[in-house]
């Protein structure tokens, strides 16, 4: 299961650092009006240097998508119930947003954040709710099927 993670987690930082510089070209605008490749928030921080800022952006963006990605191994710990992966994950996903969000730029102030965070975890439920409904009716199907072969076994008999 570490192995799955791992790629999982290599997975969501790269397109973790995809999604964040687009997002950072598609919001980013300078005062001459071209487009910027980082927040200016980000690019304070990094003391006007473009390639340092650049950097920062692409370090947590892809953090923030190894650990979306790598968070997805929640799910398949056996002794965990599936109420306690959903909210951990969950959990992570936004709690990791809140900061990363705000210090990127992606949000402007914290009343923008705490909405988009809980934009965040209606879709994040809704999802999991959609792929629960999805997942208990194959069960059904497989114990329909199970059910059919063991009754087809014991006429056999």
């Amino acid at each position: 299961m570490l192995k799955k993670t791992l790629i999982r987690a290599a997975l969501g930082f790269l397109i973790g650092i995809v999604i964040g510089n687009v997002i950072a070209i598609l919001t980013g605008t300078s005062d001459t009006g071209g487009v910027t490749f980082a927040s200016k928030r980000l690019l304070d921080i990094a003391g006007g240097n473009g390639a340092l800022a650049m950097f920062f952006q692409s370090l947590f963006s892809g953090l923030y998508g190894a650990a979306c990605f790598a968070g997805m191994s929640l799910y398949e710990a056996e002794r965990m119930p599936l109420a306690a992966s959903t909210a951990l994950h969950g959990g992570l996903i936004v709690m990791l947003f809140i900061p990363i969000s705000y210090l990127l730029g992606w949000v402007g102030n914290i009343l923008e954040t705490v909405i988009i965070a809980a934009i965040q975890t209606a879709a994040f439920f809704m999802i999991w709710l959609i792929l629960y409904f999805v997942y208990k009716k194959q069960v059904r199907e497989l114990n329909e099927m199970q059910k059919q072969f063991s009754d087809k076994e014991n006429k056999n008999k």
